[in-house]
């Protein structure tokens, strides 16, 4: 236990001062009693109420007093509480074949309305984070529970070049808390060259010291993709196995994937820069990434279907210790000791002291 302001814990000196005022007003009322009463008649001048009557009501005054003192001092305790420890990254595809028209009125808009209904849903405790990925990632905001920031951060959203699914869940997953010193997968670096990290100078977020990594809290990143992947920073490998080298490190974190797949089966055509593309759309990708880490793959995604997640993902309560003042705590028991002492004493001895 740690106090704000330690130097009111001097005035618990009151007491002892406080006590020994009351012995030496008792034994002056005795004295003055004997020096005027006639001792045959001093237990008719003088009633004496019972020593319980009288000890439980001061008992209970003077540890009320002890608290309203020490409560002064603003004590700090660190009780376990259970505390929300869910964290989501949601991994939003910002490339090109987003601004296929097979959803109104693009892909990426949709992906923007579901990102923003699943954060509307899910519970206001819930860390989320945001993550945008074309060519390569970028972490736009570390999870987090203001959703102000978190919409401000979708609506500035625009379609970029090509898409690397892999490099998104790497990301997304040492976004989590306690994962950010993680090393990305070897297989996925590029031959002789030193790729940029996303997360370069962006702080983890704090794990209790007494929490091993073995024990961190499940984490989960949610995928709004077409599952078209067509790039990867080791271009020697094939797309299927850069996705389930990454889907390995998610697993092998204690990340899951959940993917919702934006587009409509058979694909579309899409007028970019002038010219006409053919744009696939390939939710089998993201239906394996859910399977290979025990997520869910969610397709079409559903205002019911969201709120199921959400709520699936949203709440993982731990126990911890939380810094919290108790000061108002134990002026509460104190006023309520109080209370019982006056009771006590106007009922037995039909006065309030």
């Amino acid at each position: 236990m740690s106090f704000t302001w330690p130097v009111f814990l001097w005035l618990l000196l009151l007491i002892p001062l406080f006590v020994g005022l009351l012995v030496w007003t008792a034994r002056r009322r005795e004295r003055t009693a004997e020096a005027f009463a006639d001792a045959h008649l001093l237990g008719a001048v003088v009633r004496q109420p019972p020593k319980a009557h009288v000890r439980w009501p001061l008992a209970l005054q003077l540890l009320a007093l002890f608290l309203l003192l020490f409560s002064a001092a603003r004590p700090v305790a660190s009780p376990p509480l259970p505390t929300n420890k869910a964290a989501i990254v949601l991994a939003m595809d910002t490339s090109r074949s987003m601004l296929a028209p097979d959803l109104n009125p693009s892909r990426l808009e949709a992906a923007k309305a579901t990102a923003r209904k699943f954060i509307e849903l899910a519970p206001p405790t819930t860390q989320i984070g945001l993550v945008s990925f074309s060519d390569s990632a970028s972490a736009l905001v570390m999870p987090t529970s203001d959703r102000q920031k978190l919409l401000e951060a979708i609506d500035r959203l625009k379609p970029a070049q090509n898409t690397s699914i892999s490099t998104a869940i790497v990301t997304g997953v040492r976004m989590l808390p306690g994962r950010r010193n993680l090393t990305s997968p070897a297989e996925l670096q590029p031959p002789g060259l030193q790729q940029p990290d996303p997360l370069q100078g962006v702080p983890d977020l704090p794990v209790p010291q007494t929490q091993s990594r073995e024990d961190l809290p499940p984490g989960s990143v949610v995928i709004l993709s077409d599952g078209a992947s067509n790039v990867s920073n080791n271009p020697g490998l094939p797309t299927r196995n850069t996705l389930e080298i990454a889907a390995r490190f998610a697993r092998d974190h204690h990340v899951k994937l959940y993917t919702f797949p934006m587009g409509q089966e058979g694909g579309a055509v899409a007028q970019i820069d002038g010219r006409n593309y053919f744009i696939p759309f390939e939710p089998r990708n993201l239906e394996l990434l859910a399977q290979a880490t025990g997520g869910k793959n969610t397709f079409p995604p559903t205002e019911d279907s969201l709120r199921a997640i959400a709520r699936e993902l949203g709440t993982v309560i731990r126990w911890e210790g939380t810094k919290t003042e108790i000061s108002s705590l134990l002026s509460a028991l104190a006023a309520a000791l109080m209370i019982l002492a006056a009771g006590l004493s106007l009922r037995w001895q039909r006065r309030v002291p």
